[in-house]
This record gives C-alpha cells, structure tokens and sequence, in this order.
C-alpha cells in the first residue's frame, strides 16, 4: 500500500557531512544508513553549485572582431582556444571586442542558462556566415543574471583553461530527507553527522571558535516579559561589518541545498543555521530605537510588515521582538521590513536564542508562515547552542567582512533547562527488544547520541539525556533509540509467530472495501491513503468547505471537499520521480458543510494516468482514456448486485493540472461508496463449461445519445440463467448513417451447464431481445 503523508523535506550536503565527519561510504551506502536509523531519505540526487558544472566551456582570446555584412547587430570574430586553428565565431554581445579573454561553447558543448531549457551547441550558418560555437554571457551558462553582454575575464586567465577549474565548480552529492515532528535534533548537517557517526562508531568534530573581542562601548539592554516564553535569550554586537558578497565557498555550500546567496552578513546566519541547526537574527543596530530590545507578546490587532513587505494583523499570542516604540521581529518566525541588514549597515545586534516551541508553533501557522528557523524552533532546538552559534558567527563575521565583536555575549538564561534523568535497566532492553545488546555497543550508542552515563552497574545504567533529544523522555525511548541505531537487522524472525486479527465480518462496508482492493490490486493498481486535510486553493467553489479554525499550514487548512486533489498529489510526487504510468484507488471521505450541519460521505477514487500497459518492442502502448476507466468501474459494480448509481467519471481539465505540475491526461472516477457496499455478492466456484459457449451478434443502429449501459440493463433485467458475458466489439459513426445515429456491434455468450444449445432454444431469446431494443430504445437491427 502506498501511503501519501505530509512530509517536510530537509536538504543535506554530503561534502557539508565530509567537513564534520571523515565518511567514506558511498551514497547509496549512506542513503540505506540514515533511512533505517528513521532519517528516511526520499531521494538523492548528484548536483553542482552551478548547474551543468560548467563542463566543456575553456577559456578563449577574442583575436580579431568586424562587423558582420549582413547583420548590424551581429559581429564576425576569430577566437583562439588552444588548438591550431582559430574558431570563427558569429557574436551578438555589444561589448566584444579583440583582445578580451572569453568563455567559449565549442560545438558539442550543452550549456544550461538560467532561464530556459539546457541546449547543445551545434555548428551554425548565421546570416550566410559559418559559427562554430559561442561566446558566453553569465547568465548564459548559470552563473549570474546579467544578460548585458559577454562575460570578460582577467587578462591573464590562460587560454584554453577549464572554465569548471577556473571558478571552483563544487560537485556535490544532494539528500533530500523526510524529517518527522520529533526529530528537531537531527534538523542540521550537526544532526545527521551524529547520527551517521554513531552508527558507523566514527569520530566527528563540532567546529567551535574562541570569542576574540573588544572591551564594551555599545549600551544595549535586554529585556524578557516572560521567561516561559524565551527560556535562553543571547546576543552580540558586533561593529565595523563590511556588508557585500560572500565567497565563493559559502555561497556553493548554500547554492547546493536551495538557498539563495544575499549578502555576507545574512548568508553567514543561513549557513550556521543550517549547519548547527541554531537560528540566527540579525538587526541593524542603529535601528534598535532605545539601545533596548524587549522580548514579549504582540498587542492584539496591531500591525506588523514583515520582510517580504506583507502588512500582517497580529492575533496576540506572536512573540515580538521590539525595541522601545515598535516591533522589530516576529521572533523565531519572520523579520521586520525595516529592522534587517541592509548595504549601509555597519553595526549588528546578533541574535541567538532558544524560544518555545508551542509559541513558535502557533503564531507561525496562525499567519501560515513556514520558514527555515520556525521549522527548527517549532520542533525544539538545543538551548546549549546559542553561546556556541554566536562564536562560530563571530568567527566567520571577522574572517569574511572583517568585523569586530564589542563586548561580551549578552546572555539572559535565568531558569536553565534540565536534561531528563532516566533509568535504564539491562532487563527491560533484552524483554523489550528480545535480544542481548553487548554492554560496550550500548555505552558506544548512548554517548554517541549525546545521552551522557551518570553511572553504570550491573542492573543498569543511570543516563542524563540532553535537552536537544526532546522525544527522549522515558526508559522506553532510551531503548528505541538504542534498537534504532543498533539496527532491526540484528533482531532475529522467529519461525512461528501468534497473531490476532480483528476482522469486522458484520461491517458491509469493510468487507466491501476489501473485496474491490482484492479486485484492483489483482489488474495492476495500488490503494493510496492521502491526507482528508488539504489546500482551499485547489477549489474554485469553496462555499462548503470545512476551514479549520488552526490550520497546521497553508496546505492542510481545509477538510477535502473532493477526492480528487489529494490523488493529483500523489500523481504528482509519483511523476517527479520519473514513475509515470500510475493506476491508483482510495476509499475515503469527503466533508462539506450545508445548511442542516456537517456532513461526511464515503467515496471510492479511481485515478488513472500514463499508459494502459508497459512499453513493448511487440506493441506501442496505448495511453489511458475514458473508455479504459469506465471498463474498470463496471468491474467494481459486477463485484456487487448494486444498481449503477450516478458516477463522476471526467478527464481532470488543464488548469488544474497546472497547479500540480502535471502535463499528462489523468482521467478520474468518483461515486459514493456506501451505495454498492450493501449489496454483498455471494461468490461461488463454479466448474469450467464443460458444454459450449455460443455466441451470437447484434449490429443496432441507435441515436447518438443512447449509452451501452441501456442495451446492458434490457439485457440483464431478463434474468436468464442462459446469458453470460455481454461484450461491444464495434462501434461506427459516419455515412451511409445519419448524423445523430451510431451504430454499436455486441456479442452475447449463451450456454448451459448441462447440455449443448440449440438454435431451437436460443431464437427465442434472440428475438425478445432485438423486440424490447426496437420498442424501448428505438434500434434498428442492422441485417
């Protein structure tokens, strides 16, 4: 069963990991590692810093450049690369000129631009003049947005050198892993190192830096108006910042999980963020009104333009940070539009504090905000971090914009958190686990994991679990973590197991339910359980929507209203991963809110998308459509002696599968479920016919309009026993018949378990039939 969750992706760098821990596993090997301790990795993908890697592109001199004669915009040059021939190059850059050194294309080169699809280059007759290749600008080749003309390089870059080699071109391994709610201590490259370094009994290094500073000349308070609020609160100011870009090697280490490089300053916070799993803020200082920041909840209905420029009405209960007349920050969550670093800022406040997680939590989704810092407050940070983040930043602020720090760390953490001391017993891990642990295996774990042996003998251990571990709290956690680093692989199967099934026999519903997952599982189709909390934006009518009143996010505000979203989802996700041909089913509910209250209704979705059958070098496979779905619905109601009742069977229209992503058909059936699931067929075995099946023909000419489920019914309401399979073999529109007619050819098996039919026998029945389709549907019977 393919199960469809809300899942919160967290990007990891395998060359970060290598800077914390000396890994020589492959990523496969690591992929398997970190899924089966429950970091599950979704994928993982190879990737540069920029895309393409920039291979194939070297270094060129422009030797000679005129204008072409056949185009005014256009010039004709001769570019030498390092081979004995100089390339004839045609060029459309305004600033060529001879003697640049240039970034070439060669024929044969794919280059990836930033905007637009990667293409090769070929050699071309431009205007009637030959170009074997081309002259790149940055944004050309992924490297920048400029389109303003070529990019030039130094003129002493040495012609025909590796442009990859010459601009650090950083090859990277990307992991993209699904995080579940508990795990907040492994939100960071710091996380996933602990991990994989207890596992694998490896040594890893936390990089810490000693805090060089000047004595304090800058007055800045703290105030905090409740403490359960923000247990921890520190800070630094740090002076003399030279705000500009970053180097190359902080914004490769961003550019590789998705992050944008903005400047130094804030590229700097983003790094350590992600490396130590601690938010940083940083503010202006010369734009802390007071020298004072306040920590305290908003006043309600008052205004507050977050960064993006968004004017939001706080509820209340947000935790602001504020200086003395206006809130600067919405803490953990968002910055102020007017509070933040900016090219002119000189001076900084820097931020690092450990807030709770229900506070974070709820004003995030309140303004359904999902940010990299609310996802690790909300899941609880380690509040031994904060000292530790802000010298690390210290560090990389002086060695990067040349700062200095005034001063000592602010640090305001009047109530520390305790670590959970838990008892651990040797017994209970053998009755829980069913095996033997070695003692040295479980010492190794515990203090890998940062769970510190206050003391040992032979009953058990005496264990202080830090604060940052927040879903360590009993002794029976203490022994997952143990199992799930020492891994299931050592728990041995046992050859015969007892088990209890709670079968619901009385239940028409469930036993329905399994009766058609039977049926569709057997012809190639997988049952999906998706999220019944979804997106209002998918719903063009939301008159009846159910809204939750405390939304977890902008996706999941809403009770589903229909089926079908939740199921393009999973298409979607499916599609993305080159899985294309996707036959799915779900039994469900949907939600909607009338006049007379709330109501739940069962439903089945059939969803179809890509082809009908895997590709063959016998046949071309034909792509699903609404004739392919319909077959698979009437095979749900043969399951059962239930009348057909209203189906919704469609074609998803394209503006909706523009919202997903997908360019494919998908072709969907929905109806309500407890309709068929009270009419429980009786299947019995039957004998193979030992007598033949005969089969007659019928050619009707209908009016358009009429539907094969009425020739099916008149058929079928004659309850007999002699009539078996009833199949269309032919359907024509077109000349000599009218415009509104069709013509549909049927096959109708007869046969008898006893004897051999005659015609005697079977003419009769033939004519009734063709009698009620000329009085009831009007058929004309085709001769």
């Amino acid at each position: 069963m393919d199960l469809t969750i809300f899942a919160l992706w967290m990007k990891i760098s395998l060359n970060w990991l290598n800077s914390l821990l000396p890994l020589t596993q492959s990523p496969e090997e690591i992929e398997n590692i970190l899924t089966a301790t429950g970091l599950e990795v979704e994928h993982f993908e190879k990737i540069e810093s920029i895309k393409g890697g920039l291979r194939g592109l070297i270094v060129g001199k422009v030797e000679t450049c005129i204008k072409h004669p056949n185009a005014d915009k256009l010039n004709l040059t001769k570019v030498d690369i390092g081979s004995s021939e100089l390339l004839s190059i045609v060029c459309g850059a305004p600033n060529v000129e001879a003697g640049q050194k240039v970034i070439v294309a060669t024929v044969g080169t794919t280059i990836y631009p930033l905007k637009g699809e990667p293409f090769t280059i070929q050699k071309a007759k431009i205007r009637g003049e030959y170009s074997e290749g081309m002259l790149c600008a940055e944004d050309e080749i992924g490297m920048g947005e400029s389109h303003a003309g070529l990019l030039i390089l130094d003129p002493t870059t040495p012609i025909g050198a590796s442009v990859a080699e010459l601009f650090n071109v950083e090859s990277d391994v990307l992991f993209e892993i699904g995080l579940t709610a508990n795990r907040g201590d492994a939100a960071s490259h710091l996380g996933v190192a602990r991990e994989l370094a207890t596992v694998l009994n490896l040594p890893f290094k936390l990089h810490t830096s000693e805090l060089v500073s000047s004595p304090k000349t800058l007055p800045l308070e703290i105030e905090i108006a409740d403490a359960m609020d923000c247990p921890r609160y520190s800070g630094l100011i740090i002076e003399n910042i030279r705000v500009g870009e970053s180097p190359d090697w902080l914004k490769n280490r961003l550019s590789i999980i998705g992050l944008k490089s903005i400047n130094n300053v804030v590229d700097i916070t983003n790094f350590i963020l992600h490396e130590l799993g601690q938010p940083l803020h940083a503010f202006d200082l010369d734009k802390i009104i007071g020298n004072k920041i306040i920590v305290k909840r908003a006043t309600q209905n008052s205004s507050f333009i977050t960064l993006d420029g968004v004017e939001r009405k706080l509820k209340g209960h947000e935790l602001m940070i504020c200086d003395t007349i206006s809130d600067m920050c919405m803490a953990g969550i968002y910055g102020g539009k007017d509070s933040g670093v900016s090219e002119k800022t000189n001076r900084i406040f820097l931020e690092s504090a450990y807030f709770a997680p229900d506070v974070i939590r709820k004003a995030a989704k309140a303004h359904g905000l999902n940010t990299d810092s609310s996802f690790r407050f909300e899941r609880g940070t380690d509040p031994e971090m904060t000292t530790i983040a802000l010298k690390r930043a210290a560090a990389l602020l002086s060695e990067i914009c040349g700062a200095t720090v005034n001063g000592d760390i602010i640090d305001i953490y009047p109530s520390p958190l305790q670590p959970s001391i838990i008892e651990l017993k040797r017994s209970h891990i053998n009755k829980t686990l069913g095996i033997d642990i070695p003692s040295d295996t479980i010492s190794q774990i515990l203090t890998g994991l940062g769970i510190s042996i206050q003391s040992e003998n032979e009953i058990g251990y005496l264990l202080s679990v830090p604060c940052f571990k927040g879903d360590v709290t009993r002794e029976i956690d203490v022994i997952e973590e143990l199992i799930r680093i020492y891994g299931f692989k050592h728990v041995p199967l046992q050859s015969s197991m007892k088990m209890s099934l709670n079968y619901e026999k009385s239940n028409p519903l469930k036993i329905g339910e399994n009766t058609i997952s039977l049926l569709l599982k057997g012809i190639g189709f997988r049952e999906i359980m998706t999220n019944s909390l979804t997106a209002d934006k998918y719903y063009e009518d939301k008159t009846n929507l159910v809204f939750l009143s405390n939304p977890l996010s902008a996706e999941m505000n809403v009770m589903r209203g229909h089926m079908l979203y939740s199921a393009l989802e999973s298409i979607a996700y499916n599609k993305n991963r080159k899985l294309n041909d996707n036959r799915f089913f779900e039994f469900g509910k949907i939600y909607s809110n009338k006049e007379k209250g709330f109501k739940e209704t069962n439903q089945l979705l059939i969803i179809v998308s890509g082809q009908q059958t895997n590709e063959s070098w016998e046949y071309n496979p034909k792509p699903v459509d609404a004739h392919f779905l319909k077959s698979i619905v009437n095979k749900v109601y043969d399951a059962f002696d239930a009348p057909k009742g209203q189906i919704e069977l469609a074609e998803v229209d394209t503006k909706t599968l523009q919202k997903f992503g997908i360019k494919d058909s998908v072709f969907y059936a929905v109806f309500d479920w407890t309709v068929p699931a009270k009419y429980q067929k009786e299947f019995l075995l039957k004998a193979i016919p030992q007598f033949p099946i005969v089969r007659r023909d019928l050619s009707l000419v209908l009016e358009r309009s009429v539907q094969f489920e009425s020739i099916e019914n008149i058929i079928r309401s004659e309850k007999n026993h002699l009539i078996g399979n009833i199949n269309v073999f032919d359907v024509y529109q077109g000349k000599p018949l009218e415009e509104n007619q069709k013509s549909i050819s049927i096959s109708i098996d007869l046969y008898d378990d006893n004897k051999t039919l005659t015609d005697t026998e079977i003419d009769p029945i033939m004519e009734k039939l063709i009698g009620r389709f000329e009085k009831e549907i009007n058929a004309v019977i085709r001769k």
